[in-house]
């Protein structure tokens, strides 16, 4: 496999050289270069334009803000510092097979040992032992849930998708209560039982209402709305429709919903009932409405851009008559493509390099008549970087361009199931694991009572 992944992630170098191996191939190859005549094209050797790096972000922790060593991964800057928000975790449930128990009491010890240094209180919880079978671990479910609970924390014995399926469906359907499930074969890992502890504690965070870190958000009175499709795995003419809307200045906290739609495209008739929920929520917990929505769109081809403009942005537009018939915010509507074909690369001293991170190219490569980027918010430690690319369908903020890059930028530092810099911004993100969980395990719409909290990480 890793001789494999030498041809198959080719660092920028080697992409280069390939590309113009091909190119000299085609014009070698008489047929090849008369089909072009005919098309009246021809093969430029390369491209060169000029980008634009955005600068690095700072990171706001509860008693300090600091740069971190590196964009792409700050989790070791994070280890001893003191996250935004955490709720103490006193009452919660803990479930494992009887040979597990020795795993599970070790990992509550090092979850309360990286909670101190989080500002997270973990209490001893209630621990019920079952057997190893699925059956089991829904009737201890049963038997020991109410909606007082604050997370129930299930340690599998083993990767059964049934297993995991019948946990998810239980505690988000019948009795909605936040959960993390976690493989004992993760846990018996002990040299890296540390890590794993911190990665279960900041989800458990997040699962609980907490708030992990922010970014400098400049625009007041803004509402950050992510939006994913994605199918149903076990009806392919159902269609799962994510929804997820930041509800605060800081886009640290969100509001998410998920509505199955029978109809099998990829295009969303429920988000008038959507956006409304989130404003509703926005005003309740603000006491005012936002002045400036921005939409982030996953997951549209070139084909589908006119019916999001004609089926889905006239949705978007009309929910706000129903929230007040003179309330009038500004929107926008950005697509997110992570499936590009395009390439960038950097010249230097060493050669041809990936680009770094935060590179925006506005110009030369994109469309004219379209409003467009590309990003570059990954680090590939092998292999070429794959650009986002990002489509501005809709804009009423009339934001700079610079401006509206720069704060995409920030909303990929925001998905907090990884300390670091991700391909999209955060409430895509989110909407994408939403509709992964709904669609794999659940195939219902998940109760409205855990819409609060980031249930899905």
């Amino acid at each position: 496999m890793k001789d494999l992944s030498l041809e198959t992630q080719l660092d920028p170098q080697r992409r280069q050289e390939r590309l113009l191996k091909l190119t000299k191939n085609i014009e070698r190859t008489q047929a090849a270069y008369s089909e072009l005549e005919k098309w009246g094209m021809h093969l430029n050797k390369q491209v060169s334009l000029t980008g634009r790096i955005i600068p690095p972000e700072k990171i706001m922790m509860r008693d300090n803000i600091y740069q971190p060593a590196s964009p792409a991964d700050w989790s070791r800057d994070t280890r001893d510092s003191r996250i935004i928000s955490a709720q103490a975790l006193e009452n919660w449930l803990m479930l494992c097979s009887h040979r597990n128990e020795d795993l599970a009491q070790n990992l509550l010890f090092n979850l309360k040992k990286v909670g101190s240094g989080m500002g997270l209180k973990v209490e001893y919880p209630k621990v019920v032992q079952v057997e190893d079978n699925p059956a089991y671990f829904l009737r201890a479910l049963q038997q020991n849930t109410s909606p007082q609970l604050q997370l129930v924390l299930c340690v599998l014995p083993s990767n059964q998708k049934d297993c995991y399926d019948s946990i998810k469906k239980f505690l988000t359907l019948d009795q909605p209560v936040p959960s993390q499930c976690v493989q004992s074969r993760t846990l018996s890992k002990q040299h890296m039982l540390m890590s794993v502890a911190t990665k279960i504690a900041m989800q458990i965070i997040c699962k609980t209402g907490g708030e992990l870190w922010a970014v400098e958000i400049p625009l007041k009175s803004l509402m950050v709305v992510g939006i994913d499709v994605n199918k149903d795995s076990l009806n392919k003419c159902h269609s799962v429709v994510g929804f997820v809307a930041s509800t605060n200045a800081r886009l640290t906290r969100w509001f998410s919903r998920c509505i199955i739609q029978k109809t099998s495209s990829d295009f969303a008739d429920c988000l008038k009932v959507c956006m409304k929920g989130a404003i509703q929520k926005w005003h309740k917990y603000n006491n005012e409405l936002p002045n400036r929505i921005i939409v982030y769109r996953d997951g549209v081809g070139d084909g589908q851009l006119k019916l999001v403009v004609d089926y889905e942005i006239p949705q978007l537009l009309n929910s706000f008559q129903d929230v007040s018939t003179n309330y009038r915010p500004k929107m926008s509507v950005v697509v997110v493509r992570k499936k590009c074909i395009t390439r960038f690369f950097q010249e230097s001293s060493r050669g041809i390099q990936n680009p770094e991170l935060g590179t925006v190219v506005d110009n030369e490569a994109t469309r004219p008549e379209w409003y467009d980027f590309y990003l570059i918010t990954q680090k590939a430690r092998q292999g070429t970087v794959n650009p986002t690319y990002y489509n501005v369908l809709f804009d009423d903020n009339c934001l700079k361009p610079d401006h509206m890059q720069r704060l995409t930028y920030k909303l990929c530092h925001l998905y907090y199931n990884w300390p670091g810099i991700i391909r999209v911004p955060a409430p895509c993100q989110y909407a994408h694991k939403l509709t992964f969980l709904v669609g794999q395990s659940i195939h219902k719409e998940p109760g409205l009572e855990l819409s609060d909290n980031l249930y899905y990480l």
